[in-house]
């Protein structure tokens, strides 16, 4: 029996190698075939509903830049604009304007001025010193409004 079973074995080992030969050759030409089959996919051509659509952004896009180039133009003009007028007004009313110096919550006591006096204290007791409050040359028309009020009930300045 051993030499019946060493000739099977031989037999089965001889199918064994063919079926692994040819199942080696049919993985070759399955890797060949995807490989034509990717380079196949990345080669293809484009749909027309694709192109349609790139060519659609693309247009969107530009209208885009278009639009936020002008923004960016018109920002420009406007601020030199700004700067202009700024200078021009500056130049006919004031040279140098400080910004930020008047209180609007503080109380202003116009009681007793008289045309062209300057403000130098508040209504309100505060701790500024004299040379910090604001110093307000009045006009001589708010001056007029006070005067002309200061005979009528109801405005004298303790109210």
């Amino acid at each position: 029996m051993t030499a019946d079973h060493i000739r099977e074995k031989n037999i089965m080992r001889a199918d064994f190698n063919k079926t692994n030969e040819l199942l080696k050759e049919i993985n070759a030409a399955l890797q060949v075939s995807l490989e034509e089959m990717e380079e196949k996919y990345l080669m293809r051509e484009s749909k027309p509903e694709d192109i349609q659509m790139i060519a659609e952004l693309k247009s969107l896009l530009s209208e885009r830049d278009r639009v936020i180039k002008k923004l960016i133009e018109d920002n420009k003009f406007y601020q030199l604009e700004l700067v202009n007028r700024e200078t021009n007004f500056n130049k006919i009313f004031n040279t140098s304007p400080t910004v930020g110096v008047i209180n609007p919550l503080a109380k202003v006591c116009v009681k007793n001025l008289t045309a062209g006096a300057s403000i130098t204290h508040c209504c309100v007791p505060c701790n500024f010193p004299k040379d910090v409050l604001l110093r307000v040359k009045l006009p001589r028309w708010l001056l007029q409004i006070h005067s002309a009020r200061s005979g009528l009930p109801g405005t004298s300045h303790s109210e």
